[in-house]
Parts: structure tokens; C-alpha cells; sequence
């Protein structure tokens, strides 16, 4: 090989090329074979997906601090009202055979009146 030579490179989002040229940009060969090629890769993924889900449970999460939050906020008031509200609350999307606790014994699902 001469002394001089260029190596090209050019890189791709799924590939690499690379060549090595002379001074003339003749390609040049060793043992036989030219030098120059190239490597194809796989398509890379997007962190759509997992953002999507984090931002989805980040959602959640807030909800969820918020009702505790007004859960907090008015439990002394309405325990005196009603004090199962907040159980029948809780359980009020279950269907009525997974129900638990006073929520069962309720005949409407949230509200603890006779209509």
C-alpha cells in the first residue's frame, strides 16, 4: 500500500460506508480485495413508546394525589354527613359481587340516600 491514501467514511442512520483511496482517488486494493464496504444495522427504536407509558403513569400518579389530596381536605366535613362516603367512593367502580365492606350493604353505589 502507498504511503498516501484517504479514508472515506460516510456515515448513515442505519448504515457506515468506508472506502480507502490513492492520492487520485483510485481505489485501493490489498491481498486481493478492494478496500471499501459498508455495514447495515438495524432501524434504531423511538423512545415514543416509553415516553408515552412514563408519561401515562406520571398522569395516574397525580390523579391519584389529587383525590387523596381533596380526600384530606374535606374527610372532617363529610364524616359528619355521611362517614361511609369515602369507602362507597372507593368501591363505587367495582361491580357489586367484588365490593367490599358497607359499600356491599349500600343499595346506591355513592350516595347513601333512599332515592
Amino acid at each position: 500500500m502507498s504511503e498516501d491514501y484517504y479514508i472515506g467514511v460516510d456515515g448513515g442512520t442505519t448504515s457506515v460506508g468506508w472506502a480507502v483511496t490513492d492520492t487520485k482517488y483510485n481505489i485501493i486494493k490489498k491481498k486481493g480485495e478492494n478496500l471499501w464496504g459498508s455495514r447495515l444495522f438495524d432501524e434504531a427504536e423511538t423512545a415514543a413508546n416509553r415516553r408515552l407509558a412514563r408519561s401515562a403513569r406520571r398522569r395516574v400518579a397525580r390523579t391519584k394525589r389529587r383525590i387523596k389530596l381533596l380526600e384530606m381536605l374535606f374527610t372532617p366535613e363529610i364524616v359528619h354527613v355521611d362517614p361511609d362516603f369515602f369507602i362507597r367512593l372507593r368501591e363505587s367502580f367495582y361491580l357489586e359481587e367484588d365490593k367490599q365492606g358497607l359499600a356491599k350493604l349500600s343499595k346506591n353505589t355513592l350516595f347513601d340516600d333512599a332515592s
